[in-house]
Formats: structure tokens, C-alpha cells, sequence
């Protein structure tokens, strides 16, 4: 994997600077920092906690899975139809990036070959918006710009970061007979795998490619509406995150109330039974005293 692109670099490959606003992908980055930086902060508290706990982690892989899976849904349903939206989204999609396959891998493994225990979303939000996903860019496919920005460009600051953290998680791999930590660690991240030899090559050319595609080809009521969906995608995002952390909360919760009850019941019953035979034994000496 090299390092990030040079200036010349980004020249040859046509990326536009930073501060050039007449790119779509750098008006989506400026107009979504704000909310970008706080579900970011959030997310990666969120991760290092998951690290810690193999049933949390696989939950947030399962939900992330989810949410590609429908995007490339309708990104293949979108680029089997002819409009003028399908030939943009044909010329900026790279197979390479998917991720349902490489996150069911996961899953798979995390699940430990049960794929019925992750196949469909349960969780309200998750499912809300797998629906949402689907029938919004059902009717209006360029929506699918916002996702291909956002989802698919922070994959590779992921990769990098997330998969290092990963990787050092001692706690996180099931120990499977007959199977090494090597073994293990290249069966669960398939997630930060992007099977290239240059992933900042990749990058470059798949940020040069929404470029080209987005800059001229959209109207601005089209691109403010891309922009405003950007805004939502990170907040759902969050809520996804969050709502997984309800989720958790309220077993715990509830397996410590059950235990609560089921130490009061014994203690209940131990006292009753201390009881009985208290009065018992009263019984019995006062009938041998008659």
C-alpha cells in the first residue's frame, strides 16, 4: 500500500483541489464536516469499546452488512436500467468496492457458519433503513451519488485505520479447533480488504471519476439534494450505532434485573423454608413436653 498521493500526482489523475467548490465530492466534504466530525469522533469511541466484546463487534459488522448490501442492490438494480442518471453511476462504480461479499465472509465466520442469524436486519432502524435505501433511490437514483461519496470514500481511511486496531485485538477472534490467529484474522476482515495493489491508486481514480461524472452532467437542485442525502447518511450512521447501544444496554439491563429476581426468589424461598422448619421444630418439642 503506498502513501498518500503527491500534488503532481493529484494533477495527473485530475483530482481537484480541496478548495474547489465547483466539485461535487468537495461540496458534499465542506457542507458535511460539521456532522462528519461528530458521528466520526463518536463511531471510533464506539469501535475501540467493540474491540473488547466479539458479540458487539459481529453486531456492528451485521449492521454495517445491511447497509451495503441495499445500496448495491440498488446500485445494480440502477445500472440495469437507461437513464440519465444509470451511465453516470456505471462510470464511477468500481466492483472492487463492494462490500457485501467480504462483510458476509465475515459474518459468516463471526457467526460461525449460521448465516440465519444475520441474513436479515431485526433491529427497527436497521430495518427502516434498508427500506429507505431502496425505495428512495428507487425513485430518485441519483441519490445513489450521495452514497457512493460517503460510504465508499471512507473505506479507505478505514482500512488503514480501523484494520491496524483490529488486527492487534487479542480479545476479538473465537478460537476455532485446528485454526490459527492467522487463520482467524484472514477469515474475519474481509471488511478492510480491498483486493489491489494500490489502494490510493484506487482512491485517486475513483475520486477522479465521481469528478468527472458529477461535475457538469447534474443540475444544482440535483446536487443540493445529493448534498442534503450526504447530511443524512452520516446521521444515520449514528443513530444505527447508537441504537445497536440501546440494544446492548437493555440485555444487560435485563439479564441483571433477572438475576435480581432470581437471587430474590431463592432468597425467598430459603427464608421460608428456614421458617418451616423453625416452626417445626417448636411443633415437635412442644408435643414431646405434653
Amino acid at each position: 500500500m503506498r502513501s498518500a498521493l503527491s500534488t503532481q500526482q493529484r494533477k495527473e489523475f485530475n483530482i481537484p483541489a480541496k478548495d474547489d467548490l465547483g466539485a461535487l465530492g468537495n461540496r458534499i466534504n465542506a457542507e458535511t464536516k460539521q456532522i462528519h466530525d461528530q458521528i466520526d469522533t463518536f463511531v471510533t469511541m464506539k469501535f475501540a469499546i467493540a474491540l473488547r466484546n466479539q458479540r458487539v463487534y459481529r453486531q456492528g459488522l451485521q449492521a454495517f452488512y445491511h447497509i451495503f448490501r441495499h445500496i448495491e442492490i440498488a446500485l445494480e438494480r440502477e445500472m440495469e436500467k437507461d437513464h440519465e442518471y444509470s451511465q453516470i453511476i456505471k462510470d464511477i462504480y468500481k466492483p472492487v468496492l463492494c462490500r457485501t461479499e467480504p462483510l458476509r465472509k465475515d459474518l459468516m465466520y463471526f457467526y460461525e457458519g449460521q448465516p440465519q442469524k444475520f441474513e436479515n436486519p431485526i433491529l427497527p432502524l436497521q430495518i427502516e433503513y434498508a427500506r429507505y435505501i431502496l425505495e428512495s433511490t428507487k425513485e430518485k437514483p441519483y441519490l445513489l451519488l450521495a452514497y457512493m461519496h460517503v460510504m465508499y470514500l471512507a473505506l479507505f481511511a478505514g482500512v488503514k485505520i480501523l484494520n491496524s486496531q483490529v488486527m492487534k485485538s487479542l480479545r476479538l477472534f473465537p478460537k476455532v479447533k485446528g485454526k490459527s490467529r492467522d487463520d482467524a484474522l484472514k477469515e474475519g476482515t474481509n471488511f478492510f480488504t480491498i483486493d489491489v495493489p494500490d489502494t490510493e491508486e484506487l482512491r485517486a481514480v475513483y475520486k477522479r471519476d465521481y469528478e468527472l461524472q458529477t461535475r457538469n452532467n447534474l443540475s444544482e437542485d440535483v446536487k443540493r439534494e445529493i448534498i442534503e442525502e450526504s447530511k443524512y447518511i452520516f446521521e444515520m450512521t449514528g443513530r444505527i450505532v447508537k441504537e445497536i447501544e440501546a440494544h446492548n444496554m437493555a440485555k444487560l439491563q435485563s439479564s441483571v434485573t433477572y438475576q435480581m429476581k432470581n437471587s430474590a426468589h431463592y432468597v425467598i424461598t430459603a427464608i421460608l423454608m428456614l421458617s418451616v422448619c423453625y416452626f417445626a421444630k417448636n411443633m415437635i418439642a412442644h408435643m414431646l413436653l405434653k
